[in-house]
């Protein structure tokens, strides 16, 4: 079952644009020959089950050494490289066995980041799954140079595989952000699938921002109000949180909910994550203010850059509206066939 919903605008949506989680049909995967790679070859299987999807295997290669750059040998050498990576492809398809005749597999050259972006838009791929590292990106926790550059382009929604750490695949423990919009509860019917598909327990999570003394806010009255709102708000999240999980009892077997009070909505986000043990986090990738100018909003942008677990971030926004206002701001990709030489003197 794929998961859809539409909503019309709701107080602080994105004006006009509906709040709409994209059915995921078609997934794309980016695969480095690395180990890393081996975690979105787990979460692809995962999800292509769970919805029904088709997979497309996709590995970017250099460029060939151009007549001015390398010798024959190195020609020679990349063609080696060229028929090494297709096998490897072809077996990894297999192996996805007994999904294998759904699979297509991909491979292209040039820029990882271009080449990815250029096939998510061919295919019409409704999601993009790639790991946190990429084959160079073997220490440290900042995020691979590959993936921030996906994220600025790629239309629809991603999915960012863990290379290391405890998470289980298929997911055992679900983590979903919501911020109280209609927007951030796209994300509930593919939390559903999800979570029936593998009988997954969900925590659904709602961080109130706990008041801070500044210099505006410094005379005790209104520091006094600022606490009694925000115990307030706490109360109207768990009534809230109560409603949503009620309603999702009848999709999945385990429902619990957490209300937070802290400075700092998205590390609690990442700190109730570690603390619970989450397989995976799972959020649309724009709540209550939807700035409709970004691919991810703040909290989904702050989350993607340094979540240790495996991030879900569903695209709400209607590909029509997204993609001709990230047009405005970057080039046309075009994907390069395999064995093209780039364009000399450029």
């Amino acid at each position: 079952m794929s998961a859809v919903v539409e909503t019309g605008p709701s107080p602080g949506s994105c004006g006009c644009l509906e709040a709409r989680a994209r059915p995921v049909r078609r997934v794309l995967v980016c695969l480095d020959r690395s180990p890393f790679s081996q975690s979105c070859l787990r979460q692809a299987r995962f999800v292509a089950k769970a919805f029904g999807a088709r997979i497309t295997l996709l590995h970017v290669m250099p460029s060939p050494p151009g007549a001015r750059e390398g010798s024959r040998a190195d020609a020679l050498e990349w063609e080696i490289a060229k028929r090494e990576t297709a096998q490897y492809l072809a077996h990894t398809r297999d192996s996805l066995s007994p999904m294998n005749d759904t699979v297509i597999i991909e491979l292209t050259q040039g820029s990882p980041a271009e080449q990815i972006v250029a096939m998510a838009r061919e295919i019409g791929a409704d999601l993009t799954i790639l790991s946190r590292r990429g084959e160079r990106g073997e220490d440290g926790d900042e995020l691979g140079s590959t993936a921030q550059h996906v994220f600025a382009l790629a239309p629809g929604s991603i999915l960012l595989a863990q290379p290391t750490g405890s998470a289980q695949v298929p997911p055992r423990r679900l983590v979903v952000p919501l911020d109280g919009s209609i927007r951030s509860e796209c994300v509930l019917p593919v939390v559903a699938e999800l979570a029936r598909h593998e009988g997954a327990e969900v925590l659904l999570v709602h961080v109130v921002t706990d008041p801070t003394p500044t210099a505006v806010l410094s005379d005790p009255e209104d520091v006094h109000l600022a606490h009694a709102l925000a115990s307030r708000l706490q109360a109207n999240a768990k009534r809230y949180l109560s409603r949503i999980g009620a309603t999702l009892l009848h999709e999945v077997p385990i429902v619990e909910t957490l209300v937070l009070l802290r400075a700092e909505e998205r590390q609690a986000l990442l700190d109730v994550a570690a603390q619970q043990k989450a397989d995976m986090l799972i959020l649309t990738a724009h709540g209550s203010t939807c700035n409709q100018g970004r691919a991810f909003g703040s909290v989904a942008s702050y989350l993607l850059a340094h979540a240790q677990q495996p991030l879900f971030v569903l695209q709400d926004i209607p590909r029509r509206d997204l993609d001709p206002v990230r047009a405005l701001r970057h080039n046309h990709v075009a994907r390069a066939p395999l064995g093209a030489r780039p364009p000399e003197g450029d």
